[in-house]
């Protein structure tokens, strides 16, 4: 709980700074959220080309559901756009 509230108070502290520090502080705020995304689209774009090619490698669909985080109802989908 302590945590949670030095970050708030840590985020406080800054949107109170000056505009020039507040629109720094907002900057990197994007920044980091627009990395997170590039990364979340690159992990999801490796995820599926492995699974893509289980499916064409012929291993059932139940077999790839164990290892990968879809469902064998979400591989069907894949299976067939393919």
């Amino acid at each position: 709980m302590d945590g949670i509230l030095n970050q708030a108070e840590e985020k406080l502290n800054r949107l109170s700074a000056s505009p020039e520090t507040r629109r720094e502080y907002e900057l990197r705020e994007k920044a980091l959220s627009d990395e997170r995304s590039r990364l979340e689209d690159a992990r999801e774009k490796g995820v599926l080309s492995v699974v893509r090619s289980l499916l064409a490698s012929g291993l059932p669909l139940s077999e790839v559901a164990k290892h990968t985080p879809y469902s064998v109802e979400e591989l069907r989908k894949l299976s067939e756009e393919s």
